[in-house]
């Protein structure tokens, strides 16, 4: 894993507070920036002409001082006083020695200096290029080992050629070392023409050939380095702006790349892109291929539920964020660009060519001794399928509070409950428990997050403890015993019957975890995180003759899952249900919604989706309790959804908002409210078309995914559903309306039929923050008798 050592936010050379400090020569103005001379002091006995100071944000901007009694030799050096840990006057000395008026840099080949320390010590950065301004020929060394004897140090310039307006000098940075502050003092610092120096090696993307997948309209930043053959034989690697290499496109219509070494990404296709330095081939290439128009998120993540008082937010605009250092640190070895990303005005950072990227929050640590769960939503264009796996790693500083006390702690978990899903949020709920290496956890410092999924999105980064998702992760009691006769059951997995012989977990090369629970005595079915997992019947069921599929499943964590049945072909049709559960869940699913397979020669299931699913009472079933007259006479299925996941319209689990009309003037139907076993229902008689208004009190749906409605009708040969949303303007024909109706063709009659449509099936909604009118069809035409209840929009 990647070394965390010190990380402080000058690493991403994105500097705050610049604190200037004044030197011993002339003011910056009055120089003549026409000409660009060729100085080659930086600071040999004091400043060099026009050579000023500036200490970087948060910074000892008392660290650096002239000293007259320690120096390699003249009359003085740059003393530098590392800070301790935790010194109220700053976290680490840093700073840039800057000109005002720019110098011409191309007849020399290194910047040198000579240094000490007054311990042994490893100087976090020290470079050339940093000019308070665009920073565009940074080149600098990371790790550079001190100690109690001067040395002469080089920083080769990877094409001296390109720095003939230069104004950044020399700079540095520097923590703590154990926790201790200590002293540098650097001499002699000036550029030089060193003719031993070998030509440089350049190299983007450490010399390797580096593919990503791309969407149009991405920008990425090539990573370069230098290397260098010293004088006394030692290679050298030298961090290198992208700037000081040029670049060639093999497509310049698939993706450009400019002279700062960003490519932009404008239409599908392949292109390779090169890089060369000095007019000599660099080694290592960017191969981007674009998918095209940029697939992302059309929905928000799901709106957190958990009280505030129970949270510690990272990121999410559901809660008070603490304050975080940074949302990528662009650490070493870090190809991961991040981006700032707006959805229906939610906000969320999207990650791509991800590696690996570290979020920090040092100022202060945060104690999560009190919190169970961390939670993060994720949402991913590309495939998730094993072995592209999701990581996430926390780091505590242990009771020091330091990176470098000895007693940090941290854990990385690999993902496995629920997993990832392309192009669909997954809401990871991540037991703090499971995260057995994070021994403390009153200095957590750091969450990192990595894998071998190249782009993800991501909101309501959190810590909570209890909360709606913090409870069990598997069902305490066992699912409902059924009550339908054992003549009217053909039962694949239940207690309750005799089953047909059936493979339960077939080698399909799924990922999952298959295993069989016994809870209260009764036999459970479990899917351990689920990616998808078939049950293969041993000999081809009729159940032509059979009216539901009856299913009772529970899970904690799953945001997705579907049920399919199979014919031989293959064909297959899915079902999805509605997940989390609140407690078990049960469905009965007319097998009409499985329209397209051969229900005479049903020869397997399949589940997919994500989490851990827990399953029970798998069987088909003619009859039922809805009554076999022309009217139901058991209420519909009584919703388990979480209030705060649903804007009702209609229905005595939730409470609704405000209707105008359940029948416009402008319908054809006949319309009454009426009352089916204790719970209230709508009645729509004759019904040819008739229109639900909320044009008083608009719903804004933008933050829901599908739309649910529980019909029943003993004659409809064909059911459709319309919505329409006004648009920005909120009125009807003000030329921004938009509307999409679904049909349901030859829907089951004489039962309930519990309709969960996605949102997204609504093809030619494209907005939904106005949705004002909610248009019912039936066939016969004006001989149609329906039934509704529970008509609302959920997430």
């Amino acid at each position: 894993m990647i070394k965390i050592n010190k990380n402080i936010p000058f690493v991403a050379l994105l500097f705050g507070l610049i604190v200037l400090l004044p030197s011993c020569q002339r003011d910056l103005e009055g120089l003549e920036l026409a000409k660009n001379p060729a100085i080659s002091e930086v600071y040999i006995d004091g400043f060099s002409a026009g050579l000023e100071y500036a200490a970087f944000g948060g910074s000892d901007v008392t660290a650096f001082v002239i000293d007259t009694d320690v120096k390699y030799r003249g009359n003085s050096s740059m003393k530098i006083s590392v800070p301790d840990v935790n010194d109220p006057r700053g976290s680490y000395a840093g700073g840039v020695y800057f000109t005002g008026a720019p110098r011409d840099l191309s007849g020399f080949t290194t910047l040198s200096f000579w240094a000490r320390s007054s311990q042994n010590g490893t100087i976090d950065v020290v470079g050339i290029g940093n000019d308070l301004g665009e920073n565009k020929f940074i080149a600098s060394l990371n790790n550079v080992a001190v100690n109690s004897n001067w040395k002469k140090y080089y920083i080769p310039i990877p094409d001296p050629s390109k720095l003939t307006s230069e104004r950044g000098m020399f700079y540095y940075a520097e923590g703590p070392e154990d926790g201790k502050g200590y002293t540098i003092w650097f001499d002699d610092v000036q550029f030089e023409n060193n003719g031993t120096i070998a030509q440089p090696i350049g190299r983007i993307y450490e010399g390797n050939d580096q593919v990503i997948l791309a969407e149009t309209g991405d920008d990425i930043t090539v990573v370069s380095s230098v290397s260098f053959n010293l004088p006394d034989a030692t290679n050298l690697d030298v961090a290198a702006a992208p700037a000081y290499f040029t670049y060639e496109s093999s497509d310049p219509s698939v993706a450009t790349v400019n002279d700062n070494g960003v490519v932009r990404v404008l239409e599908a296709g392949t292109s390779v892109i090169t890089a060369f330095i000095g007019g000599e081939p660099a080694q290592g290439s960017l191969t981007v291929t674009s998918t095209g128009q940029a697939v992302r998120p059309q929905m928000p993540a799901p709106v957190p539920d958990e009280s505030a008082s129970d949270v510690i937010s990272i990121y999410s605009n559901q809660y008070d964020d603490i304050t975080v250092d940074f949302y990528n640190g662009f650490w070493e070895f870090s190809t991961t660009q991040s981006e700032d990303v707006q959805v229906d005005g939610n906000d969320m950072i999207k990650y791509s060519m991800l590696n690996f990227v570290g979020i920090q929050f040092t100022t202060p640590t945060i104690d999560i001794s009190s919190m169970t769960h961390i939670h993060l939503d994720i949402w991913t264009p590309n495939n998730t399928n094993p072995p592209n796996t999701f990581k996430v790693l926390l780091v505590d500083l242990g009771a020091d509070g330091t990176f470098d006390g000895g007693d940090n702690t941290s854990h990385e978990l690999t993902i496995t409950s629920p997993t990832l899903q392309s192009e669909s949020w997954v809401s990871l709920d991540i037991p703090l428990s499971d995260f057995a290496g994070l021994t403390t956890k009153r200095n957590l410092a750091q969450i990192v997050l990595s894998g071998e999924v190249p782009t993800v999105y991501m909101d309501n980064l959190y810590f909570y403890r209890g909360g709606t998702t913090g409870g069990p992760t598997s069902p305490e009691t066992a699912a409902p015993t059924p009550s339908q006769s054992t003549g009217d059951v053909l039962s694949v997995f239940s207690d309750s019957y005799t089953n047909v012989d059936a493979n339960l977990n077939p080698d399909w090369g799924q990922a999952n975890v298959v295993s069989t629970e016994v809870i209260q005595g009764n036999n459970t079915l479990k899917y351990s995180g689920l990616d998808y997992q078939g049950i293969e019947l041993a000999a081809s069921q009729d159940v032509s003759n059979m009216e539901f599929l009856h299913i009772n499943y529970w899970t904690a964590n799953s945001s997705l899952l579907n049920v399919y049945l199979i014919s031989p072909g293959p064909l297959e049709t899915a079902f999805s249900m509605t997940v989390p559960t609140d407690g078990w869940g049960s469905v009965d699913i007319p097998l009409s919604a499985f329209a397209g397979v051969d229900l005479a020669d049903v020869i397997q299931f399949k589940f997919d989706g994500n989490g851990t699913i827990f399953l029970d009472n798998i069987f088909f079933y003619r009859g039922g309790t809805t009554g076999g007259g022309d009217d139901p006479t058991t209420a519909a299925p009584a919703p388990s959804l979480p209030a705060a996941n649903v804007i009702s319209l209609f229905s005595d689990s939730y409470d609704d908002v405000p209707v105008d009309t359940w029948r416009t003037d402008w319908s054809a139907a006949d319309f009454e409210d009426v009352t089916i076993a204790d719970e209230g229902a709508k009645k729509y008689s004759n019904l040819d078309f008739v229109g639900i208004e909320t044009v008083a009190n608009q719903i804004d749906a933008s933050v829901m995914t599908h739309f649910h409605l529980d019909v029943w009708s003993k004659n409809f040969t064909l059911f459709a559903i319309k919505l329409v949303d006004f648009g920005a303007d909120g009125a009807f024909g003000g030329g921004d309306d938009v509307e999409h109706q679904v049909d349901f063709p030859e829907p089951m009659q004489g039962g309930w039929i519990s309709y969960d449509i996605p949102l997204t099936d609504f093809a030619g909604l494209t907005t939904l923050s106005n949705i004002s009118q909610y248009i019912l069809v039936g066939q016969p035409t004006s001989a149609t008798t329906v039934y509704i209840d529970n008509m609302y929009f959920h997430n």
